[in-house]
C-alpha cells in the first residue's frame, strides 16, 4: 500500500532529480556566449532573438543582423534587409518576449528559457514511460538515461531548436498514449497541436509526426479507431504547416536565409557509406557513452528473454492482450526507425558534422524502444524489490551524472573553435567603442572573416556584410557592397601598432608604392620587412595594408594570397630571403599587370 502512495507522488521526485540534475550539469555554462561545437548555427539562433527584440516582436519577419546570407551559397549578393527564412522560431520568439520584458539580452536569458524547455520535456518522458510501464524507477531511469546523453546534455541549455523540438513531440507522444488508453478525443487533439508545433520548430521530426498518423491510419483499418472527429484537426494541422511553409519560401526568395532548406543527398553508395563511418566515428560515443550501450544491450536482451518466457509459459492470445499498450509502442518504434532511415538517406551529408541531427532523429525512437523493453521485464511492487532497484538507480545516476559533466568540459576542449574564440575575445566591448567615436547603429558594417559571422554584429549590435577572410575572391567582392565601416580583425593592431610606429608608417608607404614605382626601387625599398625576429607581426601587417588599399585597387585583395604562402613557407623553415623576395615580386607583379613579368 505504502509502494503505490509512493508511486501517485513519484513526479514530484521526478520534477526534483529533472531540475538538479539539469542545474548540475549545466549551471556552470549558463551565460557562455555561443561557442565551441556549431558555434555558427547557436550564433545564428541568438541573434534571431535579438533580432526579435529590435524588430519589436514582428514574429512573420525573423532577421539577424547580416545582409548577405548564406544559404543558398549567395555571399556575394546581399539583401537590402536582414529578414531570413527560417523553420518556425517559437523558441526565439518567446526568449525575445523575455528579453523585452526583464530588459536583458545576454545569452543567459535564451540558455535559461532552453533549460525550462528541456525540463518540461523530460518531465513528459517521465510522464510517457510511467504511462507505459507504471513504475516510477523504470519512468526515472527513462530520464536519466535522456538526461546523460552527451549530445542532448550539450544542448540541454544550448541554443539549437532540437531540444524544443524534441520536447513538444515528447509531450504530443504522451497524450497520444493517453489517447490510446482511455480513447478521448482531446487527448488527440492535443498530440495533433504538439505535433505541429514541434515538426514547425524543426522538420526533421515530420517523421515523427507521421508515425503517429500512419499507426492511427493502421487502427482505422483494424476497426481499433474511427475517423470521426480526427480528420478535422489533422487538416488544420497541415494547413498551418502548409501556410508556414509557403510563407518560408516568400522570406527565402525575397530576403534569402541563413539557414539550411534543402536535401543532402549522397553522390552513390560508396559515398553514403563513407559520411555513415565518419559520423559514427565522430559521434558514436557522444550519442551516448559506452556504459549507456552496455546498459542498453542488457536490458534489451533481459526483455526478449522475459518475453519469450511469457510468451512459452501463457497463451499467445493472453500476452498479446496484456501487452496491448506495448504492441502499440513496438508498432510505433518500427515505423520511426524506418522513417528516420529515410531521412537519415535525404540528409546523410549533415550526419558527419552535426551531432544534434541525433536528437532530430533516433534519439525518440531509442528511448521508446528502452521504454518497451523495461515494460517487458517484471515490474516492482513491494520495498524488498525496490530497495536494490533506487539503489542501482541512484548508482547509475551518480556515474552518469560525472561522466557527462565530464563529457561537456571534454567536447568545449575538443572543440575550442580558436576562430570563434579570436572573434568573441578581439570583439568584447566592441559596441561602446563605436558608440565612443559616435558611430551610428544604423551603420553599415563589413567584417572580414569574423567566425561566426552574427557574433561580431551582436556584439557592436549593428547590422552589415560579411566576407570570409580566406576566400579572397569573396572579399575583393565584398569590398563593393555599400558599407559605411570596414573592421579588420587584427590582433597586431592592438599589440604592436604603438611601439613600432615608425616601420608599420614605412610599411604602408611601401605598400602604396608598389602600384606607383619601379621593381628595382620597391626592392630597394622593402628590406625593411627583412627582420627575422618580427617577421610574423610585420607579414600581418602587410596583409591589413593590402586590406586597406583594395578599395583604391582591387587588386590588392589578390596580393594576399602571396603574403598567405610566404607564411607558410616561413613556418616550414622555407629559405627567408627567397621567400621574401618572391613575395615582393609576386605582389608587384599583381599590382602593375601591364608590366614585363620578371
Amino acid at each position: 500500500m505504502q509502494y503505490q502512495i509512493v508511486n501517485k507522488k513519484a513526479w514530484i521526485i521526478a520534477l526534483i532529480f529533472v531540475v538538479l540534475s539539469g542545474l548540475f550539469v549545466q549551471w556552470k555554462y549558463m551565460n557562455e556566449f555561443p561557442s565551441f561545437i556549431h558555434a555558427w548555427s547557436q550564433t545564428d539562433r541568438y541573434a534571431l532573438a535579438l533580432g526579435f527584440v529590435n524588430n519589436d516582436l514582428d514574429f512573420f519577419h525573423p532577421e539577424t543582423f547580416i545582409y548577405n546570407k548564406q544559404f543558398p551559397h549567395r555571399w556575394n549578393f546581399p539583401y537590402e534587409t536582414t529578414i531570413t527564412s527560417v523553420d518556425f522560431p517559437i523558441l526565439e520568439y518567446v526568449v525575445a518576449i523575455v528579453m523585452k520584458i526583464t530588459g536583458v539580452t545576454s545569452p543567459f536569458i535564451f540558455r535559461i528559457c532552453s533549460l525550462i524547455v528541456a525540463f518540461i520535456g523530460l518531465f513528459f518522458l517521465y510522464k510517457l514511460a510511467f504511462l507505459m510501464t507504471n513504475d516510477w524507477i523504470k519512468s526515472i531511469f527513462i530520464v536519466a538515461v535522456a538526461m546523460t546523453s552527451p549530445v542532448y546534455a550539450y544542448y540541454f541549455n544550448g541554443f539549437i531548436p532540437s531540444i524544443p523540438a524534441f520536447t513538444f513531440m515528447i509531450i504530443a507522444y504522451y497524450f497520444y498514449f493517453k489517447y490510446l488508453n482511455n480513447n478521448e478525443k482531446k487527448s488527440f487533439n492535443i498530440a495533433i497541436l504538439f505535433c505541429t508545433l514541434s515538426m514547425l520548430t524543426r522538420s526533421s521530426f515530420a517523421v515523427a509526426y507521421i508515425a503517429i498518423l500512419c499507426f492511427e491510419f493502421l487502427r482505422m483499418l483494424r476497426k481499433e479507431a474511427s475517423f470521426v472527429g480526427k480528420i478535422f484537426p489533422i487538416l488544420i494541422s497541415f494547413a498551418i504547416i502548409l501556410s508556414y511553409y509557403l510563407w518560408n519560401r516568400h522570406l527565402a526568395s525575397e530576403n534569402g536565409s541563413l539557414f539550411l532548406g534543402k536535401l543532402m543527398l549522397a553522390k552513390n553508395w560508396d559515398d553514403f557509406v563513407y559520411r555513415i563511418t565518419r559520423a559514427k566515428d565522430n559521434w558514436m560515443f557522444h550519442y551516448f557513452t559506452n556504459l549507456h550501450y552496455w546498459i542498453f544491450a542488457f536490458i534489451i536482451a533481459s526483455a526478449m528473454f522475459c518475453f519469450v518466457l511469457n510468451f512459452i509459459k501463457k497463451k499467445k492470445e493472453d500476452v498479446v492482450e496484456r501487452n496491448g499498450a506495448s504492441l502499440s509502442l513496438w508498432w510505433l518504434c518500427c515505423i520511426l526507425f524506418f522513417g528516420n532511415i529515410c531521412f537519415l538517406v535525404a540528409m546523410v551529408k549533415q550526419f558527419p558534422n552535426h551531432d544534434y541531427y541525433f536528437i532530430d532523429t533516433f534519439f525518440l525512437p531509442i528511448l521508446l524502444l528502452i521504454v518497451l523493453s523495461l515494460n517487458a521485464l517484471p515490474k516492482i511492487t513491494n520495498y524488498r524489490q525496490a530497495v536494490p532497484a533506487v539503489t542501482l538507480l541512484i548508482l547509475f545516476i551518480v556515474f552518469m551524472l560525472k561522466d557527462v559533466k565530464e563529457m561537456q568540459v571534454k567536447r568545449r576542449a575538443i572543440w575550442r573553435g580558436p576562430d570563434s574564440e579570436r572573434t568573441i575575445k578581439n570583439y568584447q566591448g566592441s559596441e561602446q567603442y563605436l558608440d565612443s567615436l559616435n558611430i551610428s547603429k544604423d551603420a553599415k558594417i563589413l567584417t572580414l572573416y569574423a567566425y561566426p559571422q552574427n557574433a561580431a554584429f551582436i556584439m557592436m549590435n549593428r547590422k552589415g556584410y560579411t566576407a570570409m577572410f580566406d576566400k579572397h575572391d569573396m572579399v575583393k567582392n565584398g569590398l563593393t557592397f555599400d558599407y559605411d565601416y570596414l573592421i579588420i580583425e587584427n590582433e597586431i593592431l592592438k599589440k604592436k601598432l604603438k611601439e613600432n610606429k615608425e616601420l608599420y608608417d614605412q610599411i604602408e608607404k611601401l605598400i602604396i608604392n608598389f602600384a606607383k614605382k619601379d621593381l628595382i626601387d620597391i626592392i630597394l625599398d622593402a628590406k625593411i620587412l627583412y627582420d627575422k625576429e618580427n617577421i610574423f607581426d610585420i607579414l600581418d601587417h602587410v596583409t591589413v595594408c593590402l586590406f586597406a588599399n583594395a578599395e583604391i585597387n582591387s587588386n590588392y585583395i589578390d596580393c594576399i594570397k602571396h603574403v598567405n604562402e610566404c607564411a607558410k613557407k616561413l613556418r616550414a623553415n622555407g629559405n627567408f630571403d627567397m621567400s621574401l623576395d618572391i613575395m615582393i615580386f609576386s605582389i608587384w607583379e599583381e599590382l602593375n599587370e601591364n608590366s614585363n613579368r620578371c
